[in-house]
């Protein structure tokens, strides 16, 4: 039987680890990324025209985007993903179908868990007419 000490150190060194990881999750939803996007791109059922914008996280799953002038446009629902490699930039990647971009996921330089925005019903729709998409990955050259 293991002691009560062993215990009740296994349990801190649990709750320090939870709260290690929590810590590096809460320094990036406190950044505000700002990018120029090139082309017309779609997040969810919206299209937005090639200029500036702004990306904040809300929530844990809720990123905020927001144009130039700072104007909030929408929200955007997102999960985890994790790659085998942390990117060396902060960078959005899209997806295209047909000469239509969708927003897909959100990079942060050095780390290997990104966010992933939620496809929807038109995105869905464009893949299966254009089974060969491409994916553009957009790196964010200012913050």
């Amino acid at each position: 039987m293991k002691s009560q000490g062993y215990i009740l150190h296994k349990m801190i060194l649990g709750m320090l680890l939870v709260l290690a990881v929590g810590t590096g999750h809460a320094q990036y939803e406190g950044q505000v990324l700002k990018v120029t996007i090139p082309f017309t791109f779609n997040v969810g059922r919206q299209t937005f025209p090639a200029g500036q914008y702004s990306l904040r996280p809300l929530l844990q799953n809720t990123i905020s985007l927001r144009n130039q002038a700072g104007q909030f446009l929408t929200n955007i629902g997102t999960n985890s993903v994790e790659s085998r490699e942390a990117p060396t930039t902060m960078k959005l990647v899209f997806n295209g179908y047909g000469g239509h971009y969708f927003l897909t996921q959100i990079w942060q330089a050095g780390d290997s868990i990104g966010r992933e925005v939620v496809r929807s019903p038109v995105e869905i729709e464009m893949a299966t007419k254009h089974p060969n998409g491409q994916q553009i990955a957009l790196l964010v050259v200012h913050r």
